[in-house]
């Protein structure tokens, strides 16, 4: 109760702030965590080349390029568009091909230094080693290039972002139910003491 005897007081007013910042920082907090733990899960290789890679699961993979990335000590910055480059995937269980396929979910991250979109799917039915083969057209040159091979990428994303705008937004109907019911149970409350305090009535 507040100096007025006006019940709740103020103080639920500052109460709804704390909640709603408390909000966004859950929200910063929860993409941070769903989108560094990606990292892990992405293999790098250098483009054009040759490079054996080890999937341990079976299941859809995706082919990301990174035109902004960091592979050891070397820092890659190549623009939005990798034109011309050709993958091949082989694996050395049989050297049986892989069948690769355009994306089929424009699929983009940014972290860590790191800037990657989807431009291959595909499918493995058996874990195990895996060689990626990629180069340009005979008698094309470009540029050296980083590629990076993950699975359940675009489904971690999605988890990270729908976490943290149901948090973010969970927060925010928390404080706007907190400061609507303050100030509904405040002004009721003016009102009783106006009435209490309020003039006698006339005497007829």
């Amino acid at each position: 109760m507040d100096s007025q005897g006006i019940s709740p007081g103020r103080g639920y007013y500052g109460l709804a702030v704390l909640i709603l910042v408390a909000g966004f920082v859950l929200f910063g907090v929860t993409l941070w965590k769903g989108l560094s733990g990606m990292e892990s899960k992405l293999q790098q290789v250098v483009a054009p080349g040759k490079t054996e890679i080890t999937l341990a699961e079976p299941g859809d993979y995706t082919i990301f390029y990174e035109s902004q990335s960091v592979l050891g000590s070397r820092v890659y910055s190549t623009g939005e568009d990798v034109s011309g480059l050709e993958c091949i995937l082989v694996s050395k269980n049989d050297n049986s091909p892989v069948e690769l396929s355009r994306t089929s979910a424009n699929t983009t991250y940014s972290f860590g230094g790191r800037s990657g979109k989807s431009i291959f799917d595909f499918h493995i039915d058996q874990p195990g080693v895996y060689e990626i083969t990629s180069e340009y057209p005979q008698g094309r040159e470009g540029a050296e290039v980083v590629l990076a091979v993950g699975r359940g990428i675009t489904g971690d994303i999605l988890v990270a972002i729908f976490g943290g705008m149901a948090v973010l937004f969970g927060s925010i109907a928390v404080s706007v139910a907190v400061s609507v019911v303050t100030l509904v149970k405040r002004s009721n409350a003016k009102k009783r003491l106006q009435t209490v305090g309020g003039p006698p009535p006339p005497i007829e």
